[in-house]
C-alpha cells in the first residue's frame, strides 16, 4: 500500500488559507462511481481529478510505456473517518485507519481517500490544486504497477508518483483535461501540501519514507517541465551534511558568520570591492515591511527580530538563514553590478541563496526548513527594490539550480 502519513493537525502548520480562486473543476463529474460517497462537493472534486488523470494515462501512457492503459478495476473508496461504523476501505482493517490520508492499494488495484479530515483540509489550506497533486500522486502509483517501474527503493518509488503528479498538473495547466484546469497561481499551494507529507525528521527511518521537502518538490517540477518520460530518471539529490539540532534563538541565528562568509568570499573571487552590510535590528525603520530587508543609505541587512523569533517557532532557525541570505544576495549582486531587478532579478537572489544553502552543512531538517519559507512567501525572491514578480514555482526551480549547481548556474562565472 502506498500511502501519504502525514498527522492531520501537520496539514494547517504554518499553512496561509489561500485566497479564494475559481475552483479547478471546470465540470464537475457525478461521484456515484466513488464507493461510499456521499455526493458532495469533496467527492465531486475527486471523482473529477480521478477521471481526468486516467484520461491523462490513457492518452499517454501507450507513448510512454509501449502498451495500453488499464482503467483501475478495483474501485475508488471514500471514507467518512468520523463515522464509526463506515466500511473499511481495500488495504485497510478499520475506517478510522484512512484518517488523514489517501493511498493505492496494489492488491486489487483501488485507491482510497479520506474525505472528512484530508481532501477538506487540503482545500482549506492549500486549495484545490492540492487535491489534484495528492490523487494523481496515488494513480501514479497505479502507473508503477502496472508498468514496473516502481523501485525496491521505497524514497524513489514515492518520487517518481510525484513526477507523474507533475506531468499531469502540466496537462491540466496547459488547458487539456477535458474537466480541470489548474492555473500557475495555484501550484504554489499544491507543492505546498507536498512538503507537508515530507518524511519527519530527527526520529529515524520512516514507516513509509517519501523523502525530503526538497526531494518531493524536485520530484513535482520534473514531471511538470519534462513529462511523465522525465520521470524514470532519479532527480539530482541535495546530501544532508550535519546531524538534527536543536533550533537556535534568533540573535544566535543571526550572528553566525556563515552567510556573510559565503557572499564576501563570492564577491572577493569576482574581483569586486566588497564591505558586507551589517545585520541590524531595526524595527522601527526598516526601508520595508518584511521581517528581513537589504536597505542601503546605509548599507544594511534589516531585520524585526520579534518577527523573526515567530518565524523560527513556526518552520525552523534555517528558514531565518535563508532569507537572510537572499538579502545578502542582493547586496552581492549590487556590489558586482549585476542585474537585480524584475524577474531576471528575483531569479538571481533565489538562486544564490540556494547557492549558499547547497554549500553549507545542513541537517535534513535544515533543508526542508530552507523549502519551506521558500514557498510560504515572497522573502525569498524580492529583488532590490523589495519587488517580488516570482510565483513560489519559479523561486524553487531558481533555488534548486543554485544549491545543485553553485553560483556559476546563476550567472555568476
Amino acid at each position: 500500500m502506498a500511502a501519504l502519513i502525514a498527522p492531520v493537525a501537520a496539514l494547517g502548520a504554518c499553512a496561509t488559507p489561500p485566497a479564494q480562486a475559481p475552483s479547478v473543476a471546470v465540470r464537475a463529474v457525478d461521484p456515484s462511481f466513488v464507493h461510499g460517497t456521499d455526493g458532495g462537493e469533496t467527492d465531486r472534486l475527486a471523482a473529477t481529478v480521478v477521471t481526468d488523470v486516467q484520461e491523462y494515462w490513457k492518452a499517454q501512457y501507450p507513448a510512454t510505456f509501449g502498451g495500453p492503459w488499464r482503467p483501475v478495476d478495483g474501485g475508488f473508496f471514500s471514507v467518512d473517518t468520523a463515522n464509526t461504523s463506515a466500511a473499511a476501505p481495500p488495504c485497510s482493517g478499520d475506517a478510522a485507519d484512512v484518517e488523514g490520508n489517501a493511498y493505492y492499494c496494489a492488491t486489487v488495484d483501488a485507491v482510497a481517500w479520506d474525505r472528512t479530515a484530508l481532501l477538506p483540509v487540503l482545500r482549506e489550506h492549500y486549495g484545490e490544486a492540492a487535491v489534484v497533486v495528492v490523487l494523481a500522486h496515488e494513480l501514479g502509483h497505479a502507473v508503477q504497477q502496472r508498468s514496473g517501474a516502481g523501485t525496491d527503493d521505497p524514497r524513489r518509488t514515492e518520487a517518481m508518483a510525484d513526477c507523474y503528479a507533475g506531468s499531469f498538473v502540466r496537462w491540466a495547466a496547459d488547458g487539456r483535461a477535458p474537466h480541470l484546469r489548474v492555473r500557475p497561481d495555484q501550484l504554489d499551494g499544491a507543492m505546498r501540501a507536498l512538503t507537508v507529507f515530507r518524511d519527519p525528521v530527527g526520529g529515524g527511518q520512516a514507516a513509509d519514507p517519501h523523502g525530503s521537502a526538497f526531494d518531493r518538490v524536485a520530484a513535482f517540477q520534473d514531471g511538470y517541465r519534462g513529462g511523465p518520460g522525465r520521470c524514470a530518471q532519479p532527480s539530482p539529490a541535495l546530501p544532508a551534511k550535519a546531524p538534527e539540532e536543536p533550533n537556535r534563538p534568533v540573535p544566535e541565528v543571526l550572528a553566525a558568520p556563515d552567510v556573510r562568509d559565503y557572499f564576501t568570499g563570492l564577491v572577493s573571487r569576482r574581483g569586486a570591492r566588497w564591505s558586507a552590510p551589517p545585520v541590524v535590528d531595526d524595527p522601527g525603520s526598516r526601508c520595508g515591511e518584511t521581517a528581513v530587508e537589504y536597505c542601503t543609505d546605509p548599507a544594511r541587512v534589516a531585520v524585526d527580530e520579534p518577527a523573526l523569533a515567530a518565524l523560527d517557532h513556526d518552520i525552523g532557525d534555517q528558514a531565518i538563514t535563508t532569507l537572510v541570505a537572499s538579502r545578502y544576495a542582493v547586496a552581492a549582486l549590487d556590489a558586482l553590478g549585476l542585474p537585480a531587478h524584475g524577474v531576471e532579478g528575483g531569479r538571481r537572489v533565489s538562486c544564490l541563496a540556494g547557492a549558499y544553502t547547497g554549500r553549507a552543512a545542513l541537517s535534513p531538517g535544515d533543508l526542508d526548513e530552507a523549502v519551506e519559507v521558500l514557498l510560504a512567501g515572497n522573502g525569498v525572491s524580492r529583488d532590490v527594490d523589495g519587488v517580488n514578480a516570482l510565483t513560489g514555482f519559479d523561486r524553487f526551480l531558481s533555488f534548486r539550480g543554485g544549491a545543485l549547481g553553485g553560483p556559476g548556474a546563476c550567472g555568476l562565472r
